[in-house]
């Protein structure tokens, strides 16, 4: 059996008292003792256009209620992102929603039904690198 786990460590002097927050996943199938066991690999894609772009694609993945995704902007501009967006796969919902941006050296580690493709929208058109990843149940 598969073992995937995530970790995250956060504090912070932002508030009149400090913050600290650690906690550990271990990635599992749904309703499960069972640790996911796919992976779409580690990917990275380089981009010189402003050009949205699918980079996860719904029908890549079956069976996944409790998949999650993996990217990060590996440059260290402050000033330039990539727009993370999920987009409705029925042509006829039409529907985008932005996630968020993710400027260099930004992270982050979401859900992932399968229901939607996600695109990504770099800010400039000078070289920008994405690595992405899915865990898939």
């Amino acid at each position: 059996m598969a073992t995937t786990n995530a970790t995250i460590t956060i504090s912070s002097d932002i508030m009149s008292y400090p913050i600290s927050i650690n906690k550990q996943m271990t990635m599992k199938k749904l309703g499960s003792s069972d640790g996911l066991e796919e992976t779409s690999g580690l990917r990275t894609k380089k981009f010189t256009a402003t050009t949205e772009t699918v980079v996860i694609e719904q029908d890549e993945f079956t069976n996944t209620k409790a998949s999650k995704v993996y990217m990060r902007n590996t440059g260290s501009s402050k000033s330039e992102y990539f727009y993370v967006a999920k987009h409705a796969s029925d042509a006829a919902a039409a529907t985008t929603e932005t996630i968020g941006r993710l400027y260099g050296g930004d992270w982050m580690l979401v859900p992932y039904a399968a229901d939607v493709n996600i695109t990504v929208a770099p800010s400039t058109a000078e070289a920008m690198t994405l690595e992405y990843m899915v865990f898939v149940e």
